[in-house]
């Protein structure tokens, strides 16, 4: 083969990865083509909610899932990490959460931070932090939405990181992906009923 038309397959192949969405998803895609990337067939959850194993993994995460529209195709994206072991205070829980926040921001830019407990809440000591969080007293997340100060892709209208507990001392991550059709999808959703 030509060295050359070697080199630009090799630079193609490079530039159609790295313009994959999340996992190798991109939002719009119908079921058909998830269906043709993915490393197993797609199983429906409920309605427009399929679990999937997708061309690209993270081993942060274990379990990924999208939601596909007849019209717009994938309009979320989504990652469950695998459980993290922790204490009451939520310590590795949390260094996880800032490790991954961390990472995204470098791509793409500084989120809103919420370390947030609910009002009134009684489990407001350091080491009730899981607690809280359990009781969903406790909110910890990182939001990125669409603004000319961040630099998510135009299709992208927001992503998000949640960290949610099982119990005391066990608590995992989610991560969101949520297209500029998700809008639309809600709004079509809520007039049929």
């Amino acid at each position: 083969m030509n060295k050359k038309l070697f080199s630009l397959i090799v630079v193609f192949a490079f530039f159609a990865k790295a313009f994959c969405g999340p996992f190798g998803i991109d939002f719009g895609m119908s079921l058909e083509q998830v269906r043709k990337v993915c490393k197993t067939a797609p199983k429906n959850l409920n309605g427009n909610v399929y679990v999937i194993s997708p061309p690209s993994t993270n081993n942060l995460f274990e379990a990924y899932a999208v939601h596909i529209h007849p019209t717009y195709g994938v309009y979320v994206i989504k990652a469950i990490s695998k459980e993290i072991d922790t204490n009451r205070f939520g310590t590795a829980l949390k260094a996880h959460f800032e490790n991954l926040v961390g990472n995204l921001e470098k791509i793409y830019g500084k989120p809103e931070v919420y370390d947030v407990l609910v009002p009134g809440s009684y489990w407001e000591k350091p080491d009730n932090f899981m607690y809280a969080l359990l009781k969903d007293e406790r909110i910890l997340m990182a939001i990125w939405e669409q603004d000319e100060k961040l630099k998510l892709p135009q299709n992208f209208a927001q992503l998000g990181v949640i960290a949610k507990a099982k119990s005391e001392s066990i608590g995992y991550l989610i991560l969101e992906y949520y297209s500029t059709n998700k809008e639309k999808v809600d709004s079509e959703e809520k007039s049929v009923f």
